[in-house]
């Protein structure tokens, strides 16, 4: 599978993310959980493909999604 794929493809799950995932301790934990797997899998997996998917890539957009998602994670809080 082609880099600009996998790219499409982590896009649109993290639109979804960000859109649908509204509870605060759920993207709050999901976020952290990202980024620490995220973080180990961009130093283990490296470039090893599973089913035409870049570990390596896909942990690298891990990265990203999680911290979009820990950083807004009180996005949909009730304010006052």
């Amino acid at each position: 599978m082609s880099v600009i794929t996998q790219l499409v493809i982590a896009l649109v799950v993290s639109f979804l993310l960000d859109r649908f995932l509204k509870p605060y301790l759920l993207r709050k934990w999901l976020g952290v959980v990202l980024v620490a797997a995220g973080a180990v899998g961009c130093v283990l997996a490296g470039q090893t493909r599973v089913l035409g998917f870049d570990l390596g890539l896909l942990s690298a957009f891990a990265v990203a999604i999680g911290m979009g998602l820990f950083m807004k994670r009180r996005r949909f809080e009730e304010v006052g």
